[in-house]
């Protein structure tokens, strides 16, 4: 019995001996694992295996494999028929090698001892992979985006209205176009791992006067002229200077002019000359006498093309050179001739001075035009001058002197009446205007006074003073 025992407490010494062994084994071995400086068994970066390399092996693993095989890649850019290919580090694009090594080679050196053990046998089992993540520069991104947009970007530019002795040219417009940069900033970016060819984000700026447009410029809708016979010199080259800068003046829809901005201030450092000017109803000299007969013969060509007039005044004596009514007095910076056009195409405006005669031509669509435009002018009244008088000491009786010739007033009604097939079809009123009358003055002897009735007395004293709000009417 005695013997048995000892036996079987020998084996007992023997096993427990043997699980020390192995334990002590076991213990040493994962020790090690623990202690190690290599990445753990299972830990992937991307496709590529880090196991059981060091960070340095890794780093250069990562490096020549990796970086090689992207650094190849292109990546394309395409507008219509051009291409732009760029390698992807022209693109800015790289990677912190250093940052993902540090990442893989941390994979199960977390925690304590049982828990570093414990993701050491699950990353070993099932592995581990990091993601490659890149990194790109803004700066090679917007540089490279750049340089495309000068390529690809195209100024828009309007066809053009050639006009050349009644023979009418028209050029092609060209159609702008603009790189949408951030678009295609933002396609890169998220392109940069798919590498996907990229359509360039380009708008098109259309230009705003096309050749289409400019075509239905085909005729003459309004034409107006007047004399300045008998006008000096320096009247004559006022009426050529400021007809002239509307020669060759396109409107487009819905654009309005004015005269005034469109001739400028008229004064001597312009080239306008002294010449007869209306001041406060009387005629005398100053800069710029004659620009009146131009806007009138403009204003009558505009009411003739049925273009639409947003101001207009007439003079406060009628004029010699257009009937009662049709007149345009301007004078910078207070009276203005402005118009607007409100067709759907542009007009043109020529103006000539031929002879003694100044003429303007509005030209459109005449093709469109069923109709014809007639101006009337209608005296509603007319207020003869009366006469005044004033008493002087000094002449001998029964003398009467004239000091100022009267003029007879006019109020006036002008029409605009759109005939279609010979027939009238409308008529309108486009203005009334009062011309001032003027009365007669004299002086006459004390005696004749005494013998007349008092008519100074009863004169009425709103013809006093002759004044056009506004200044000079040139």
């Amino acid at each position: 019995m005695e013997r048995a025992n000892k036996k079987v407490k020998i084996v007992f010494i023997l096993l427990s001996i043997f699980i020390v062994i192995i334990i002590g084994l076991g213990f040493y071995g994962y020790y090690k694992v623990l202690n190690t400086d290599l990445i753990y068994q299972g830990v992937k970066v991307d496709k590529y295996d880090l196991s059981l390399m060091t960070k340095e092996e890794g780093l250069l693993y990562l490096k020549n494999n990796h970086w090689e095989e992207v650094k190849n890649r292109k990546m394309k850019l395409k507008y219509l028929d051009e291409e732009y290919v760029y390698g992807l580090d022209e693109l800015g694009l790289s990677f912190d090698y250093e940052k993902i090594i540090n990442m893989a080679y941390s994979i199960g050196r977390e925690g304590n001892a049982f828990k570093r053990i414990k993701d050491i046998i699950h990353v070993k089992r099932n592995g581990f992979v990091i993601p490659l993540e890149s990194n790109i520069s803004k700066e090679k991104i917007d540089r490279i985006v750049e340089l495309i947009s000068q390529e690809i970007n195209r100024d828009a530019k309007d066809a053009e209205f050639h006009f050349n002795n009644g023979n009418i040219s028209i050029t092609d417009e060209v159609v702008g176009r603009v790189v949408d940069k951030e678009g295609l900033s933002q396609a890169i970016y998220e392109n940069i791992n798919q590498l996907d060819t990229i359509e360039i984000p380009v708008e098109n700026i259309i230009p705003k006067v096309t050749k289409s447009l400019l075509s239905r410029i085909n005729g003459v809708i309004g034409e107006y002229s007047t004399s300045f016979q008998g006008s000096s010199q320096n009247r004559i080259e006022n009426i050529r200077l400021s007809a002239q800068a509307f020669k060759g003046k396109l409107l487009m829809p819905g654009e309005t002019m004015s005269f005034n901005e469109t001739t400028g201030p008229r004064a001597k450092q312009f080239g306008y000359k002294e010449a007869t000017v209306i001041l406060n109803g009387e005629f005398t000299p100053d800069v710029g006498g004659g620009v009146c007969q131009t806007s009138t013969t403009l204003y009558n060509a505009l009411l003739l093309a049925d273009v639409t007039i947003l101001q207009r005044s007439p003079h406060s004596i009628p004029s010699n050179y257009v009937n009662f009514g049709q007149d345009a007095a301007v004078a910078y910076g207070f009276l203005d001739l402005k118009f607007r056009n409100d067709f759907d195409y542009p007009i043109y405006i020529d103006s000539k001075v031929v002879g003694n005669r100044l003429y303007f031509y509005i030209y459109g669509d005449k093709q469109s035009r069923d109709y014809t435009v007639k101006i009337e002018s209608e005296i509603v009244e007319t207020i003869p001058a009366e006469e005044e008088v004033i008493v002087d000491e000094t002449l001998e009786p029964g003398s009467k002197v004239l000091v100022q010739a009267g003029r007879t007033g006019y109020r006036v009604n002008t029409y605009k009446s759109i005939i279609k097939n010979g027939k009238t079809v409308s008529r309108d009123l486009i203005s009334k205007d009062f011309y001032r009358p003027k009365n007669f003055i004299y002086k006459i002897a004390k005696e004749a006074v005494d013998t007349s009735t008092n008519l100074e007395a009863e004169l009425d004293n709103e013809f006093d003073e002759l004044q056009e709000d506004g200044g000079n009417e040139e």
